[in-house]
């Protein structure tokens, strides 16, 4: 019987399967054994190459945090992964688009949060509160510490007008639902504006500062920021 033809493995898809960590990937010098981090980041997705490059933008945008976004380089990236830089090329031209898609991911997140809440929530005050708990989770778990989110300016012209373009759609929505809650009597009359202000600049700091080594989880602190939105929203009681 003839033998069968060895197919040859894909230089990604091969990698093997251990998990993407929660946090932020090791250094190059790091004693974790020299195995690729993305292969089960998103089981449930539907697209094993979209489950990939996911997990890729999230632990690269980590990994910039380290030596700072213009100090980093693709070899780092790569080498903080333990893949090769063709590999990389599979899914991402440069660190400017890794940055775009560092964005494009922690904004996809909170349309995912707001789409969420939206539809498993009775009231508008409950949405919000939802909302608020859910994008901090998924932001905390699969970001993690991602201080190059706030690198708004490094983004190329055309990438920071499609993610501004976003954020708007979200704002806007986000604005709404505040409006809502005032209607519903639930929060104090306010400025859907700045209540929208208040809270996602405080949600979308945590980046900066959160790890998954500090006393706090990240669902301790989705709670807790829930928590500090509604009851400093509500009407005050005279």
């Amino acid at each position: 019987m003839a033998p069968r033809p060895v197919k040859r493995a894909d230089p990604v898809s091969s990698l093997t399967d251990n998990p993407l960590p929660p946090m932020v990937a090791p250094p190059p010098d790091s004693s974790t054994p020299k195995t690729a981090r993305w292969n089960n980041a998103l089981a449930d997705a539907p697209d094993p190459r979209e489950i990939r490059k996911r997990a890729l933008i999230a632990a690269a945008g980590r990994t910039f945090g380290v030596k700072g976004f213009h100090n980093t380089t693709l070899d780092d990236i790569a080498s903080a992964l333990s893949v090769t830089k063709p590999a990389l090329y599979r899914y991402v031209k440069n660190k400017h688009e890794i940055l775009y898609e560092c964005h494009g991911l922690a904004i996809g997140m909170a349309e995912e949060a707001l789409q969420s809440a939206e539809s498993e929530s009775a009231t508008a005050l409950d949405a919000l509160r939802l909302f608020v708990s859910l994008y901090i989770r998924k932001m905390t778990s699969e970001l993690g510490t991602c201080v190059v989110l706030t690198e708004y300016y490094s983004m190329t012209e055309q990438h920071s007008a499609l993610i501004q373009q976003r954020r708007r759609v979200v704002d806007t929505q986000l604005r709404a639902l505040v409006s809502r809650c005032i209607d519903e009597g639930s929060i104090a009359p306010c400025d859907p504006k700045l209540a929208v202000f208040f809270f996602m600049g405080a949600i979308n700091n945590i980046n900066r500062w959160f790890t998954e080594k500090g006393a706090t989880s990240g669902e301790a602190i989705a709670e807790a920021f829930a928590d500090h939105v509604v009851l400093g929203l509500r009407p005050t009681k005279r």
